[in-house]
């Protein structure tokens, strides 16, 4: 890799002034949080992105977006940021407030965690995770305000003007995936047939709701006959949801990335399969909260960055649009 021209220019005001914009979502939001105006954070990244020579941010409806070499260089960026705030911590201070208390579901705990693990934010900190009941006594949001909780993550909306919600992945591109004791193995793609024909094995979670009970929409309105779904198997749990599948004839419906991992990282012997052409699903966002009165508040945003540039920032997939007038699946399941 060749050195930068003008490498010596690059300062750490510029580093922080980069990571802020994406932390925080905005170049406005940016700005309130640094203390200083609009533009100066705009003459910051224009500074920077003259140093790299290309656009490290694109102009979207939605704001401002790192581009693909931004998304590459936040993600360095954002641990050499720790690295150097590690160094200015007092050895006490850090040892009695470097536990974070996450609550999410066997997703975050099996497949968002993990990722995490090479880090120097999990070398860090203590990460206690534990799957989180919405019948529980208190309610996400106050388990977040009253500081039972430092940071939230899942699917579900948590609407209360004092938690602050970050996007951190988006679940899409959805298969259908079976094991070798199916009869569906051989095939590339499952049919609508075959769909509605087979067993089927569904997540489901607090934080992480049925996949195939409200994420998905048939593309086409006017199949003849919809059917039901015949469900063998529902369960909490994503390795037992896999674990069944892996076992049996059932099959289940997930996100791809997710079964990916389950295959070729956890090595399950199950085989992916493409979904009918007439069905379509929408991105499901996944979101971290965190409370603007945490004790933890700096941490869980360090925390809550990195999940940013492992997942989000990584890729980029655009929603599928749904068809108007298509038929929810909710209605369908048994």
């Amino acid at each position: 890799m060749r050195p930068i021209k003008n490498a010596k220019k690059i300062d750490y005001n510029l580093i922080k002034v980069f990571d802020t914009v994406i932390t925080e979502g905005n170049a406005t939001r940016a700005a309130r949080k640094l203390d200083v105006t609009p533009a100066a954070i705009s003459q910051a990244l224009l500074r920077l992105q003259n140093l790299y020579g290309e656009e490290l941010f694109i102009r979207t409806r939605k704001g401002l977006v790192p581009s693909s070499k931004g998304k590459s260089l936040h993600q360095v960026f954002r641990q050499a940021i720790e690295s150097i705030e590690s160094t200015l911590c007092d050895k006490t201070d850090a040892q009695e407030s470097n536990e974070l208390i996450v609550l999410g579901s066997d997703i975050t705990e099996n497949y968002y965690f993990p990722a995490l693990l090479d880090t120097v934010l999990m070398n860090r900190y203590i990460i206690k995770h534990y799957a989180i009941k919405k019948t529980g006594e208190y309610s996400p949001a106050s388990m977040l305000t009253h500081g039972y909780a430092d940071v939230i993550m899942g699917i579900l909306e948590i609407k209360n003007e004092m938690i602050e919600s970050y996007l951190i992945d988006n679940l899409s591109d959805f298969v259908c995936v079976c094991g070798e004791k199916s009869p569906l193995v051989g095939l590339e793609k499952i049919s609508l047939y075959n769909f509605y024909a087979a067993r089927h094995a569904v997540y489901h979670s607090d934080m992480f709701s049925s996949f195939t009970a409200d994420s998905i929409d048939l593309f086409k309105s006017s199949t003849p006959y919809a059917g039901r779904r015949e469900i063998g198997y529902y369960s909490d749990s994503l390795f037992g949801v896999i674990g069944v599948v892996e076992k049996s004839d059932m099959v289940a419906i997930l996100p791809g990335k997710i079964v990916t991992y389950f295959r070729d990282v956890r090595r399950y012997n199950i085989k992916i399969l493409r979904m009918p052409d007439e069905m379509i699903f929408r991105t499901l966002p996944v979101y971290a909260y965190l409370a603007t009165n945490s004790t933890h508040y700096k941490n869980v945003k360090k925390l809550i960055s990195t999940f940013q540039s492992t997942f989000l920032f990584s890729q980029e997939k655009q929603p599928d649009a749904l068809v108007e007038g298509s038929t929810s699946l909710c209605d369908l399941s048994a």
